[in-house]
Order: structure tokens, then C-alpha cells, then sequence
């Protein structure tokens, strides 16, 4: 079995400029189907791994399905309020009262990690892509809007005889905020899989692999995760409503098994 791991964006960068290729073939670099491949050549695939891409964030903006999503109430104190509290009256403390805000921050919670599996055959239509990315920032949201934070990973499964290939990258660390331009790149654009995972790839696995192998899904490969988006398999994806049902059923059964 061949592992690749990037636990943060900057070394997947760094490693994808700076590893030497061991195939002959680098499809990685082909300019001969740009729409395909997601960009006109391996230049611009790296500029936009350090740029982000931002028409892909604005193609997931432009189908995101508006999701009302109401924080529990957080509580302040103040000098007249509709709940008190008693320590801070007996040691004669103005703010004695508390009283509901907006502004208080959330508590703490744990990290949600959240694995993506960016395999697609090749006749998934790009905009099932991009309503699965526009689905997953609307899922970001609700999460971190409870007060937890998220931890987003783009993950690979394949294989080709009797070997298998697992790709891991870090695309969004638990302390990062949300970059909708990183995750348009990442996860509404071909570039992914077919620039950054092909070359992966290549500096991963001594042999070539006729095709990049056959896609998969190990999920014996996915118990770390709180939550895993599997390979789009048919019209799940199809429209931006469905996206979104997808992806939330997917987190609700996911919070039912934990």
C-alpha cells in the first residue's frame, strides 16, 4: 500500500513543487483538455494552490442554498438584566444581572473532522462538484456556528492490481477560518484530483500506474474522521437542494453512530 499525508495546506504545497517526479509520463502537467483538467497548465495549477480559486468560490456562492441556522443564546452580565447572579450581589458587584447577547463568544467544543473523498468518474457532470462544495460550506457553517470547530480533509482511495494508493491532504486546520477560495480550488474544481492528486502520485509510486488507477472508498481508512462524504456515485450531487440534503443526512447518520 502507498500513503501520502499532508497535515496542513503548505506542505501539500511546498510538496507538490518541490518532490521529484519518478514517472516518465507526468499527466499532471497535460494541457491537452484544460476543461478537463480544471486549468490550462501545471503553472497555473500552483498559482492557484497559493491564490485560491476564486471563480470556483463564486460558482459555489452562486448555488449555496440559504440555511437559517440560530445560535443557542449566549449570556452577558449588566447592571439591570432578567437573571442574576448571586455571587456577583453578594460581593456588591454592579453587574449583578445577567442578560442575553449576541456578542458573547461561543464555548468551546471539540473538533469535528470532516474527510471528503474527492474521486469522480469522469462522466460526474463539474457542477455535481461544485454542489457538493457549495453543500459541505453550508454544513461548515452550521457546525462552527454551535461553537465547534472543523477540521476539513480531502482525501484519495484507489488502487491497481494488488496495490493501493491513499491520499490524505489537510485542506482547512481546526485555527483556520473558512478560505473559500482554498476550498473552492479543493473541492468544486477538477484541479484537485486530476493536477494535485495525479502528481502525488507520481512522487509516490515508483511504477506507472496505467490511468491513475481504479477510484475507491477504504472505510476502514476513515475511523478517525467524525464524518466522511463518499465518492459521488450518481445524482446525489445533481442539484444544489439535493446537494444539501445529501451532506446533511450524511452528518446526521454520522452524529447518530458516534
Amino acid at each position: 500500500m502507498y500513503r501520502y499525508n499532508a497535515d496542513s495546506w503548505d506542505e501539500f504545497v511546498n510538496d507538490l513543487r518541490t518532490r521529484k517526479i519518478l514517472w516518465s509520463d507526468d499527466g499532471s502537467e497535460s494541457t491537452d483538455n484544460p476543461e478537463w483538467s480544471g486549468c490550462e497548465d501545471w503553472d497555473q495549477a500552483l498559482r492557484y494552490a497559493v491564490t485560491g480559486h476564486a471563480v470556483a468560490r463564486a460558482a459555489m456562492e452562486s448555488v449555496a442554498v440559504k440555511v437559517t441556522s440560530e445560535r443557542e443564546p449566549q449570556w452577558d452580565v449588566a447592571p439591570v438584566g432578567a437573571f442574576p447572579c448571586i455571587p456577583a450581589y453578594a460581593a456588591n458587584i454592579p453587574e449583578d444581572m445577567f442578560v442575553a447577547t449576541d456578542d458573547a463568544p461561543p464555548v468551546s467544543q471539540p473538533i469535528v473532522r470532516i474527510a471528503v473523498n474527492m474521486s469522480a468518474s469522469a462522466n460526474i457532470q463539474a457542477q455535481s462538484i461544485i454542489n457538493r462544495g457549495a453543500a459541505l460550506v453550508a454544513l461548515i457553517d452550521r457546525i462552527q456556528l454551535s461553537g465547534r470547530r472543523v477540521e476539513l480533509i480531502a482525501i484519495k482511495h484507489g488502487y491497481s492490481r494488488n496495490d493501493k494508493f491513499v491520499w490524505s491532504v489537510t485542506v482547512k486546520r481546526p485555527e483556520e477560518p473558512v478560505d473559500m477560495d482554498r476550498i473552492g480550488l479543493a473541492f468544486a474544481t477538477p484541479i484537485m484530483l486530476r493536477r494535485f492528486f495525479f502528481r502525488v502520485m507520481e512522487f509516490t509510486v515508483p511504477m506507472v500506474v496505467y490511468g491513475y488507477g481504479s477510484s475507491s472508498h477504504f472505510k476502514d481508512e476513515c475511523n478517525e474522521f467524525h464524518l466522511t462524504i463518499p465518492v459521488i456515485s450518481g445524482d446525489e450531487y445533481a442539484t444544489p437542494e439535493l446537494a444539501n440534503r445529501t451532506v446533511q443526512q450524511l452528518w446526521e447518520r454520522a452524529a447518530i453512530a458516534a
